[in-house]
């Protein structure tokens, strides 16, 4: 995607995947029936405007609805739109604003590749559209364990080739910071149907939460009991919680950036752990490859999210 004149433009595969119209058939529509003239770039590739993922949108609909695409690709963006009224499309869903609509059904292998692209291109309402759809379809544990994380590691194996910049990274853990916590904002009020009251927290100097917040995810989908206090949460701060709060287990949230910060963490969960008085503690890694870890008295390792989705239906 490129951002000239204030348009913004796709590639062919992004623009399929936003409006929904397989790559060869966009190819053949322009080709028999110049349905869309998308802009060629410097390389001779194609490049599409909101405009013309619009018309795809547009046309596919048409089509579905019965009509030829030899006829309606003949009509212009505002014929169509008056068409789909006629046929008693909602104006609701017709773009007004030549925004990308992603459709309603969904595929989540589909949607991860879709995540992806629009973030190698920096594209980032077609991210934050596609997160709001997928939280409203899909089970919070869901989406954490089958979008969201595999698409962060997908992301940090495509970050050490340099094609996603730590500005694309700290852009999209925002967007997914934003969403996640309006999921547990939302379902903060479902009564617990489970006996344990839980505190998850990211350790002191661990400033990525993305992990913790996952967690979060997992534990509102089993009806469990939770406090979620963020990231960098001092030790003291921590223990004051937990005894006001009257929790009984206390999750800590790791990934992989914090491999860093490895002996830090231990002595931070070491402690705490002795503080808690024999409550359960769980240190819960993204992919963290750390032996230290696993070496911690007191604390129950879980060296990745789907462990720890599996762990936690024992609660």
């Amino acid at each position: 995607m490129e951002a000239t004149d204030n348009k913004t433009h796709y590639t062919i595969q992004l623009a399929s995947k936003i409006s929904g119209v397989g790559v060869h058939t966009i190819r053949a529509w322009e080709k028999r029936y110049q349905a869309v003239e998308p802009q060629r770039n410097k390389s001779g590739r194609r490049e599409y405007s909101d405009l013309d993922i619009e018309r795809l949108s547009l046309l596919s609909d048409l089509c579905t609805l019965g009509h030829s695409i030899s006829k309606v690709a003949k009509l212009s963006t505002d014929e169509l739109r008056k068409q789909l009224k006629k046929l008693g499309k909602s104006s609701k869903s017709i773009s007004q604003k030549r925004q990308p609509r992603i459709k309603q059904d969904y595929n989540i292998e589909q949607s991860r590749e879709l995540l992806l692209s629009a973030l190698k291109e920096f594209k980032l309402n077609v991210i934050g559209s596609e997160i709001n759809r997928l939280k409203i379809l899909l089970d919070p544990k869901v989406l954490a364990l089958e979008v969201i994380n595999p698409l962060l590691k997908e992301v940090h194996k495509n970050s050490s080739y340099s094609e996603i910049s730590d500005s694309k990274k700290s852009a999209l853990a925002s967007i997914l910071k934003f969403h996640m916590g309006h999921i547990l904002f939302r379902t903060s009020n479902k009564k617990s149907i489970k006996p344990q009251r839980v505190l998850i927290c990211a350790p002191e100097n661990v400033y990525q939460e993305l992990s913790a917040l996952q967690i979060a995810l997992i534990c509102s989908s089993y009806g469990i009991d939770y406090y979620y206090l963020g990231a960098n949460l001092p030790i003291q701060s921590l223990l004051e919680a937990y005894q006001s709060l009257d929790c009984n287990v206390l999750i800590l949230g790791v990934s992989q950036k914090d491999q860093e910060i490895a002996q830090d963490i231990v002595k931070y969960a070491s402690k705490v752990s002795k503080e808690v008085k024999g409550a359960p503690v769980f240190l819960v890694a993204d992919q963290v490859d750390s032996q230290l870890f696993k070496k911690v008295k007191g604390v129950n390792f879980i060296e990745s999210l789907e462990k720890f989705d599996q762990a936690i239906q024992d609660f």
